[in-house]
Parts: structure tokens; C-alpha cells; sequence
């Protein structure tokens, strides 16, 4: 085994279990908003939403307006599909829309099993701890934030600080230079075959897939040529696997 100096870990489903899906905040959302908007107009909003919301993901680096930007702008036209409020209002609306978003999706998630503990035990042992997350730079830092990960880590990268998602290099280059390793030297943790696991790997680093829910390797890592370097259950593994 190579001298490890660094352990990276995925956010969502790895460190964090998030306690609604992204679908069911969106839905909390609108009902929050649903007063103003029109419970009867939720289909007409959704639409909207779901039309918007996979060009967004895709398109997101190629704009000059700020992911936070476009996911106002998403709002608005979301807003204005449901004809309920006048178009001078429906960017103020979606402001305090993402501001309220933000907040529940903060409020949304607590620490997987023995997640503080390991990161805790790998500071103490000397490991350079940090997170590679995908998505907008405030919902994942107010997630982190929520539950102190950021005192808890060394480096929180966020895939829209690099402007490029998991499993693109770029992002694991961001996090390699704010941790001052090399590839090598690195382990990356995550639930996600591809971004987590095969994004890592390709980027030079060991990857462990995090599978708690025990699904078969075959089936998980088909569609792909790497197959993890280790594989664990639960992330107090990860302490016997370094030992």
C-alpha cells in the first residue's frame, strides 16, 4: 500500500444522509410558497422546474452568471409558468425562494454512522482530511456548515468552485492543490460509482466505494472499466483498512 497522506470523502450519502430527497425540499418549497402561487398551480411550477432544471446542471460552467444566478433566474420563469404573480415581483420572489431553499436544504441532513468519529480519528492519526462535493457552492457549504464539517475537515471543494462536476479532474485538482498532496497519496470515499469511485481513480487517487446498502460490484460498476481499490460497508472500515 502506498504511503497515504490524504482521505477525501463524497458530502451527500457518505458523510451525510440527506432526510428528503432533493424532490421532496423542492416540493416543501413550493408548499411554503403555495399561498402566493396557488396550491392548484404546483403542476404548472414543476413543469417549469423540471424542464429548466437538467440544462441548468449541464450547462451551468458555461454561463457567466453565478450557479446561485441561474437558479434565481430558474425560479423566476418557474414562478412566472403559474401566471399567479406579476412579472415585476417574480425575482424578488425567487430570491427569497433560493434564500428559503438554502435553508431547508441545510436543515435537511445529519451525520451518517460514526461519520464525526472516524473523521476525528483520522486527524488525530495525521491524515489530511476533505470533502469533494458536487453542486451549487451555497446549498453544499450550508450543509456543511449546519453540522460544523467545516470544523471537522481540513478542505471543503465544491464542484462549482472548479467549475466542473464529478467525475471531471478539474475538481479533484482543486482539492489535490488546497491539500498540497499528490494523487497517489490520496484516498477518495464515495457512494457514487462514477463520481465518487471512477472520478477519483482517473484523477490519480485510490478509490473506495462506500456501499452500505450492499449492492452488488457487477451491477454497480458495469457501465465502467475501474473497479474500486477497497470497498466498505460502513466508514468506521476505513480505520482498519488504514491500519
Amino acid at each position: 500500500m502506498p504511503y497515504i497522506k490524504a482521505i477525501f470523502f463524497d458530502l451527500d450519502e457518505t458523510l451525510i444522509e440527506n432526510r428528503m430527497s432533493v424532490t421532496e425540499v423542492f416540493g416543501r418549497m413550493f408548499y411554503d410558497f403555495s399561498q402566493q402561487l396557488g396550491a392548484s398551480n404546483k403542476s404548472l411550477f414543476f413543469g417549469e422546474l423540471r424542464t429548466r432544471a437538467q440544462s441548468l446542471w449541464s450547462e451551468m460552467f458555461l454561463s457567466d452568471e453565478s450557479p446561485e444566478q441561474q437558479l434565481v433566474r430558474c425560479f423566476t420563469q418557474c414562478i412566472l409558468a403559474t401566471n399567479a404573480v406579476a412579472p415585476a415581483a417574480s425575482n424578488r420572489m425567487a430570491k427569497d425562494m433560493l434564500d428559503h431553499f438554502l435553508s431547508l436544504s441545510a436543515g435537511n441532513v445529519h451525520f451518517q454512522d460514526n461519520a464525526e468519529a472516524v473523521l476525528s480519528q483520522l486527524q488525530d492519526q495525521g491524515y489530511i482530511t476533505g470533502i469533494i462535493t458536487n453542486g451549487i457552492e451555497q446549498i453544499q457549504l450550508g450543509k456543511v456548515r449546519k453540522l460544523g464539517l467545516n470544523e471537522k475537515v481540513h478542505h471543503v471543494t465544491v464542484s462549482a468552485q472548479a467549475r466542473a462536476h464529478k467525475p471531471l479532474r478539474p475538481v479533484f485538482d482543486l482539492a489535490l492543490t488546497r491539500a498540497g498532496v499528490n494523487p497517489e497519496e490520496c484516498w477518495m470515499i464515495g457512494d457514487h460509482p462514477t463520481n465518487d469511485v471512477a472520478g477519483g481513480m482517473r484523477a490519480g487517487m485510490e478509490g473506495v466505494y462506500y456501499n452500505p446498502k450492499f449492492h452488488s460490484l457487477e451491477t454497480a460498476f458495469a457501465d465502467l472499466i475501474e473497479r474500486p481499490n477497497y470497498t466498505i460497508n460502513g466508514l468506521s472500515e476505513l480505520i482498519d483498512l488504514l491500519s
